[in-house]
């Protein structure tokens, strides 16, 4: 029968579950990095350049953690509202001055996967979370022992939206093979969604007019409500740029997302903390 034949090609989209479907794997935080555990003094790092390759600080009064009150009843039973007011406790948490430094060894990378389809993350970099509440901007003198081992930043290049104009839209990326990786090794992030791709074709030829693809800012374990820090031993953060093609795979400890938080409120719009907030 003549006419438009439409064809629905739903990709990264799970069949309906089965017997055989593999069980849903669970978030578990990774423990560090080639070796070092999240907690490190930096001065155990002996093979890291002594120069970092940039320093950024900030400085935040404490955040207010909880609000907690006692209800004080009067004669008649009811909570009384003077002596209850008075039961008011807040707890705070963090606070003080916030130093993050970071360092890479010239020539060193990783991979994601085997060779066949693996994705190389070049630079890596460590990053070393310092934080103290003396009222001091400059370094205390036992800061060597506050430096510690906060979180990596894992890069690699990807396809650019200019790139990727005129690809069909079930061509696999970089980033597609990356997020793959962590799916399989973390589970699904938060708020993940894979969107099927439309197709329709008719009796002349596929239609063109392909919409630019969209890359999602994928985030595992993130901050609570009160964006101060993940409740996790570390989270896992991947982000795109797809300008350039350049891609982050980002682990952070709660130590890494407070210095975030802090650099946000001395100056709105720090690059990091909106990497590890944002949404899309």
């Amino acid at each position: 029968m003549l006419g438009v034949v439409a064809a629905l090609l739903l990709t990264g989209i799970s069949a309906v579950a089965d017997a055989g479907e593999k069980p849903r794997v669970k978030y578990v935080p990774p423990e560090g990095f080639a070796g070092h555990t999240w907690g490190q003094l930096r001065t155990t790092f002996t093979q890291l350049p002594n120069e970092p390759l940039g320093v950024g600080a900030a400085r935040i009064k404490p955040v207010e953690k909880a609000v907690d009150y006692e209800c004080i009843r009067n004669a008649s039973g009811e909570c009384d509202f003077y002596n209850t007011l008075n039961s008011l406790r807040r707890t705070y948490e963090g606070g003080g001055m916030y130093v993050l430094s970071e360092y890479a060894i010239e020539g060193q990378g990783a991979r994601f996967g085997d060779e066949k389809d693996g994705v190389v993350l070049h630079p890596i970099v460590y990053q070393f979370c310092a934080n103290w509440n003396t009222g001091d901007r400059e370094a205390p003198p036992n800061f060597d022992e506050i430096n510690k081992f906060c979180g990596m930043r894992l890069m690699f290049n990807s396809e650019s939206r200019e790139e990727l104009r005129g690809k069909p839209a079930e061509y696999v990326t970089q980033y597609d093979r990356v997020l793959e990786k962590l799916v399989k090794k973390f589970g699904k992030p938060d708020n993940f969604a894979r969107k099927g791709t439309v197709v329709i074709e008719t009796l002349e030829a596929e239609s063109k007019g392909q919409a630019d693809r969209k890359f999602r800012t994928y985030r595992w374990c993130p901050a609570n409500e009160t964006l101060f820090h993940t409740d996790c031993v570390a989270s896992v953060t991947l982000a795109l740029d797809p300008a350039t093609g350049v891609g982050t795979v980002l682990y952070s400890t709660p130590a890494l997302w407070e210095f975030a938080f802090a650099r946000e409120n001395n100056a709105r719009g720090d690059r990091l903390f909106k990497m590890l907030h944002a949404r899309r």
